[in-house]
């Protein structure tokens, strides 16, 4: 629950989230449930809070914050510095995990694991700062909010939602769960439940983010020493974020894409012609190769739309059937079975890789991050004029949600926004290390 506003960190926690190979997609049952859970959640803790006030829950939290902290931070450190230590950052040593031990995005076991010397200090880094802000029981307000967002940043790197439609019903959802707990819970327990719960001290940790309050506060929560934005009030707004950016993403015409594979094969086309060939049989060989490995990349990403669209799509089982052939045989490797044994591995071969270039082109995602912007700065009037807690989403989800539509309103795309479906594997390829 805010109590001021901050700058927002969606860009980059949502531009990190079109990057992942593989998300975590939030189903339309599993944004039905989560208002219901996560009061269920905050109704347990405060239970604990105000009748067993002797129970301390502050080490398992603290291990549980050590940890996630921990593989946040070295989420982060680690392509960092194998940028900026040049050598240092080179993979050079192996690690072989037991068998079946670990699994990559297609399901298959991953028999080794490649290493570079600044993966060590990323990991000493992370581990010292973490126990540093975990010793300190959360109360360095900077280290706190640093912890928070490179949490939130891991999480939506992980999990994003499947379509507008379940963005809709789970930020809505969520929206009544911030202000009946803000504003109802009074009237129906007698007490403010989230303003007890986020400012208790048996219940600390990078779940919000603090700021130093000014001296003299008055209204709720006026002994609070901070002023407090909850981390779901970022992250949450940060899922919508994503997969603005992914639909963005999904309507660009990858102009990079089609360069490369026109250029492989002019460069099969001319290896494979005669040596005594006519300038004229090299220029028609160059541009028959050409034209058709851009209509193969125009056409696969023709598919991919389509299959973001099936309440709308134009293909018919006949064209998709040829189409699918068509980027089958593409996109498998050379082998003597000719064949893809794992289909999850299949369906991935067959995307034609988002272009970096979808981050200078992004027109949803720059009018939902200003929305978020407007919504906090919202809560902060409000709060202000009010010396109240407010409940953030109650103005940045309507806000948000309604930039998207007018946005697609504007463009003509509501039908096709509303029918979007994301792929769990499609995304930009991150650069290799």
């Amino acid at each position: 629950m805010p109590h001021t506003s901050a700058p927002t960190g969606s860009c980059l926690l949502s531009c990190r989230g079109l990057t992942s190979r593989s998300k975590q997609q939030v189903s339309f049952k599993e944004g039905l449930l989560a208002p219901l859970l996560a009061s269920a959640s905050l109704f347990g803790l405060y239970l604990i809070i105000k009748y067993l006030p002797g129970i301390s829950l502050q080490t398992f939290l603290d291990a549980y914050f050590w940890l996630i902290g921990t593989v946040a931070c070295y989420g982060a450190a680690k392509p960092v510095l194998r940028q900026v230590l040049g050598s240092a950052g080179r993979p050079t040593f192996t690690l072989q995990p037991p068998e079946g031990f670990l699994r990559d995005e297609q399901g298959n076991a991953v028999g080794s694991m490649q290493y570079a010397p600044s993966d060590i200090a990323a990991l000493v880094i992370s581990v010292g700062l973490i126990s540093v802000e975990v010793l300190g029981h959360h109360t360095n307000f900077t280290l706190n909010n640093m912890v928070a967002c490179l949490v939130a940043t891991e999480i939506l790197s992980l999990v994003g939602l499947r379509s507008f439609k379940t963005a809709t019903l789970l930020l809505g959802g969520l929206l009544a769960y911030d202000v009946f707990w803000v504003f109802g819970s009074p009237k129906v327990v007698g007490d403010n439940v989230m303003l007890t719960v986020a400012t208790s001290d048996l219940v600390t940790g990078p779940t919000r983010l603090l700021f130093p309050k000014m001296p003299g506060g008055t209204g709720e929560a006026a002994d609070f020493p901070f002023s407090l934005l909850g981390l779901g009030d970022i992250a949450l707004p940060g899922l919508l974020a994503g997969l603005a950016l992914r639909y963005d993403a999904s309507r660009m015409t990858n102009m990079q894409a089609r360069a490369v594979a026109a250029a492989a094969a002019i460069q099969d086309a001319l290896a494979a012609l005669n040596t005594d060939a006519t300038g004229k049989q090299v220029a028609d060989a160059a541009a028959d190769a050409a034209v058709a490995a851009y209509d193969d990349i125009a056409d696969r990403e023709l598919q991919q739309r389509n299959n973001t669209q099936p309440a709308n799509s134009n293909f018919s089982s006949q064209q998709q059937q040829q189409h699918s052939s068509v980027t089958t045989a593409v996109a498998e490797p050379s082998s003597s079975s000719g064949t893809c044994s794992n289909p999850g591995q299949q369906q991935q071969q067959q995307m034609v890789p988002v272009s970096p270039e979808v981050l200078q082109q992004r027109t949803y995602f720059t009018r939902v991050l200003c929305a978020h912007v407007g919504g906090l700065l919202t809560a902060f009037a409000a709060n202000s004029a009010t010396h109240l807690g407010q409940p953030a989403l109650l103005y940045i989800v309507p806000a948000t949600l309604l930039t998207v539509f007018a946005t697609a309103g504007s463009r003509g795309e509501i039908g096709r926004v509303w029918d979007f479906t994301d792929f769990e594997s499609f995304g930009v390829p991150p650069k290799e290390q």
